[in-house]
């Protein structure tokens, strides 16, 4: 399937119509299957050509139904057992609440956090919650928030037929959900207000991997705040500093502010480019939006920290002139953060920033004027040691997923994705999925070299990139990739050749094996000569 041949012939289509993949797919199929056929014969060509106008406008219908279907639903939230906040919490014996969700439990009656290796549609699970036995509101038991209308989704499985209950605040049933042996989402509407549910076993052990719950345009819930938010209120927190349309500017706001104090975003504000102080605070609610098309040029960014400590939760960034979010800083934490539609890297780590982390963070549709630059994410041009990324998403974006040309320090990143990356509004960049390399020629005073690093993947995908899913790009280190995934990436699905010439060097080297673990290729190709295959690999 020759996507780009594709687009280049019906740019109709456009990025925002590649949401709806099976109408397209096909259709992309029957052109070049029937394109062959056809070669040379100008008369059913032009009959095919008007099939095919045909069909995609069918196909634009159906993708933009399905875009207008999605922003209908105002908002979701998510807990999976995989992330950092529950992963090692071990053996549980007493209530833990967690971004708003509660694992009940009790010294007697305890459940657990289990390792795990599973799938479903694509996502990956390390870890899961065992709820060890039968339950009820007061023990052995998951307290969810919810909302009418609100969509319950539970990912679950068990070593046998189990019974999964649903119940309210009372304890009254509301509905039961199957377990099975094979892992599987189930779904439940709740149309009660706004309130809490709880989940236990009816008998024996259920293994929960992820909790989802979507809220319709007419919930007015407090536990969301936006498409991606993992925030449980929408006032402004006593001791806060509010931003909001007419009111106090965020460029402001962030002057004010101490070390430990949080800047409210309340709504969509615009601003220009604002330097974050240490410790500085920032979160959304309302689907907090900060629009920095007020800046300009190369210095355009949207946020940028140098500092260290800070906090930023539950926005959007999107329309700044470079970097939505650049950071040289340590230790900066960034959670249910969206950076879209700014003109470089969506997030750019470089010169020092170290031990920052990000969870559920997306950086999607940002777009430079060559391709060139604009990342998903971009830790490159001499970053530090320990940035780490959790359930992030990078697609759609002009050049690679995530970059980590001449990055100075090794990258963790744990079931994140990579997804469309290479083409965004008729511009075409690298389009790697996770590009984990790159000759460090840019420091001052020191010849072209390489850094060996030893970044790692687990549980990461990588679909439908322009070049490669998982991209060596003449990383010289030991790059471990586990439970990954990788389909139908146009170049390679896995990319690590065992020698290359870097033109930055103008010598060959032999780069470090890396290590493929338990990882999956689909409908692409694979060069490996370079990684050594362990554990259950499917496609090689």
């Amino acid at each position: 399937m020759n996507v780009e041949r594709f687009f280049k012939m019906w740019p109709i289509l456009g990025t925002k119509y590649i949401y709806n993949e099976n109408a397209l797919c096909y259709i992309v199929n029957a052109y070049e299957e029937i394109h062959a056929l056809a070669k040379g014969a100008k008369k059913m060509k032009n009959i095919i050509k008007k099939v095919l106008i045909g069909s995609i406008a069918v196909a634009s219908v159906l993708a933009a139904s399905q875009i207008k279907e999605s922003s209908a639903a105002s908002s979701s939230t998510s807990w999976s057992f995989k992330n950092s906040e529950f992963k090692n919490l071990g053996k549980i014996n007493t209530t833990k609440t967690i971004n708003n969700l509660s694992l009940i439990a009790t010294k007697s009656k305890t459940m657990s956090i289990k390792s795990a290796n599973a799938s479903l549609n694509g996502e990956s699970f390390t870890s899961l919650l065992a709820l060890s036995g039968t339950g009820n509101a007061s023990y052995r038991s998951v307290k969810v928030p919810v909302d009418t209308n609100a969509v319950l989704k539970v990912t679950l499985d068990a070593s046998s037929n189990r019974t999964l209950q649903v119940a309210d605040t009372k304890g009254n049933k509301l509905t039961t959900l199957s377990a099975s042996k094979t892992i599987s989402t189930t779904q439940w509407t709740y149309t009660g207000k706004e309130n809490f549910v709880y989940l236990y076993s009816t008998k024996s052990n259920i293994n929960l991997y992820k909790i989802q719950v979507d809220y319709s345009s007419s919930s007015n819930s407090g536990s969301n705040t936006g498409s991606n938010s993992g925030s449980s209120s929408t006032t402004v927190p006593s001791g806060s500093i509010e931003v909001k349309n007419g009111g106090t500017s965020l460029s402001d706001a962030v002057k004010k502010a101490k070390s430990g104090q949080t800047v409210v975003i309340n709504g969509t504000v615009k601003s220009g480019r604002v330097d974050v102080p240490s410790g500085v605070n920032i979160k959304g609610i309302n689907n907090a939006t900060i629009d920095f098309s007020q800046t300009s040029g190369s210095q355009g960014k949207g946020l940028v920290f140098n500092g260290s400590g800070s906090t930023v939760e539950n926005i959007t960034v999107t329309n700044a002139a470079d970097n939505g979010i650049y950071i040289e800083g340590k230790n900066n934490t960034f959670k249910y953060v969206t950076t879209t539609k700014n003109h470089d890297a969506g997030i750019q780590v470089s010169n020092g920033g170290a031990n920052n982390k990000f969870y559920n963070c997306t950086s999607t549709y940002n777009c430079d004027a060559k391709g060139e630059n604009a990342d998903g994410y971009a830790v490159k041009l001499h970053s530090g040691e320990g940035n780490y990324f959790e359930n992030c998403t990078a697609a759609y974006n002009s050049d690679d997923g995530w970059d980590c040309y001449a990055a100075h320090g090794a990258v963790k990143l744990v079931n994140c994705k990579a997804l469309y990356n290479g083409y965004c509004d008729g511009i075409y960049g690298d389009g790697n999925g996770f590009k984990m390399g790159g000759v460090d020629n840019k420091t001052p005073g020191v010849k072209a070299h390489l850094d060996p690093l030893k970044h790692e993947l687990i549980g990461c995908e990588a679909r439908g990139n322009l070049a490669s899913g998982f991209d060596r790009n003449n990383q010289s280190g030991v790059v471990t990739m586990k439970n990954c995934i990788a389909d139908s990436n146009k170049k390679n699905n896995f990319n690590w050749p065992a020698k290359g010439k870097p033109s930055a060097l103008g010598y060959e080297v032999t780069f470090g094996k890396a290590i493929i673990d338990s990882c999956t290729s689909k409908n692409g190709s694979n060069n490996i000569s370079g990684a050594t295959l362990s554990g259950n690999c499917i496609g090689f």
